[in-house]
């Protein structure tokens, strides 16, 4: 279906195939039929989206294509500003707020032609109270979060693609539980101005969507960068190392059994696999994460919500509680230790095309939690980009997937390893309930 997959709507509409209404038109009643249980937009004017879709229409009869996502549909999460949309951020404490300007992604993402269907939903401020959004697969599951409307407009057929964002977890989780496909790219490639900061240091707006060449369109275009920045298919055997890391025991069994047998066939179908012992202090990592993540929440967020904190989750105020707290000696001190981990990091895993590694600790848990981040940790921390591809169903028939990281700074060799997994061993919900 031309809807469901960027590159093919994309195409679609360039050869003249199909129209920006007719997408929108079937993106509204997908919604239509999904938001009930599934409430994965905060936002949504279906009077707007198909007045923009008819101007794209006029525009590419007048002048053809303006830019590769000419005429798409896409969400955008709802802590990334869209001028003149609301953009409340999951939270009681900013209801009412109206965007005055374009995140400079969105405003990318528009000079590319793309559509902005509605905003998503987040969980509150972009941590872990969940939002009313659903797992497309079962309704008494969470999609993860904090990214979790754009991923379950995504797995639901509504959108091909949308803007998610992350700072421990919130990208790649909420992939994994969807079974659609995630991509974090590496810290600073995206631009933030306009995206509701978290913890700076650890914030990466990313995408999702069904396929790894859809992810890399859709960045390729938040960064108004050739698509060829993004995605160079190769043929060639990309050089894969597998990684447990210490929350292997942490991991259900099913998840467990499911990452051995990707592992197992990616090896099977040539693809040299390697367990080589991690590199020091990587475990580390999720610790020296909560370090900076909590300082820096407790001077961002915090004083965003300064006197309204009655409207805000225990769970987000113990945070906030427990960064303010934090000495700026620990800070920095973890700031240092950061660096060291990355310089380390990145010499070990040069000889690597990307890591094989768990994404999720299994399947989605119920609504009560937006899920554990503890896979992607130690990767936000480092800035280095990853990706998630859906590779089977658990025990409950909920997605599973595998995990992929590559170097920092090196997002391409990383899109292209995992392109190369996603064609051997990759899995698609063609459609959900």
């Amino acid at each position: 279906m031309f809807l469901t997959d960027l590159p093919a709507a994309a195409r679609a509409l360039a050869r003249g195939l199909t129209t920006s209404r007719a997408l929108v038109e079937a993106a509204l009643r997908r919604y239509e039929e999904t938001q009930p249980t599934l409430h994965a937009f905060a936002w949504l004017d279906a009077d707007r989206a198909l007045r923009l879709a008819d101007d794209a229409d006029r525009s590419s009869a007048a002048r053809g294509q303006i830019g590769p996502l000419h005429g798409v549909p896409i969400g955008v999460k709802d802590i990334v500003d869209v001028a003149g949309l609301p953009a409340e951020r999951g939270s009681a404490v900013f209801a009412g707020r109206v965007a005055e300007r374009d995140a400079a992604l969105v405003a990318n993402l528009q000079h590319a032609g793309a559509i902005v269907l509605g905003k998503t939903i987040t969980a509150e401020l972009a941590y872990y109270h969940p939002g009313p959004t659903t797992n497309p697969h079962d309704a008494s599951r969470t999609p993860g979060g904090s990214s979790m409307g754009s991923a379950a407009a995504v797995a639901a057929g509504i959108v091909p693609a949308a803007v998610g964002t992350q700072t421990n977890g919130s990208i790649i989780r909420p992939a994994a539980y969807c079974g659609i496909t995630g991509l974090k790219p590496s810290h600073d490639r995206v631009p933030v101005d306009g995206v509701f900061p978290f913890a700076p240091t650890l914030d990466h707006p990313g995408a999702l969507a069904r396929t790894v060449e859809g992810c890399a369109w859709l960045l390729a275009a938040m960064c108004a960068e050739p698509l060829t920045d993004w995605w160079a298919p190769s043929d060639a055997v990309p050089r894969f190392a597998a990684l447990r890391t210490s929350e292997w025991e942490d991991a259900e069994h099913a998840m467990r059994a499911r990452f051995q047998a990707d592992v197992d066939r990616i090896a099977t179908l040539g693809g040299p696999v390697e367990w080589p012992d991690p590199p020091d202090g990587l475990d580390d990592g999720p610790a020296i994460l909560q370090t900076i993540m909590a300082y820096e929440s407790a001077r961002t967020v915090a004083l965003a919500i300064a006197g309204h904190e009655a409207q805000v989750s225990a769970v987000a105020l113990e945070l906030f509680a427990r960064g303010a707290a934090v000495p700026e000696r620990d800070y920095r001190a973890a700031l240092a230790q950061r660096d060291r981990l990355i310089a380390e990091y990145t010499r070990w895993v040069a000889p690597y095309d990307a890591i094989l590694t768990p994404p999720a600790v299994g399947e989605a848990p119920s609504r009560e939690t937006t899920g554990s981040p503890r896979f992607c940790s130690r990767w936000t921390l480092l800035g280095a980009p990853a990706v998630t591809i859906p590779t089977g169903r658990g025990p409950h028939g909920l997605p599973l997937g595998l995990q992929l990281v590559g170097a920092p700074g090196d997002d391409r060799r990383v899109i292209v390893a995992a392109a190369w997994v996603e064609a051997r061993i990759g899995w698609r919900a063609e459609s959900v309930p």
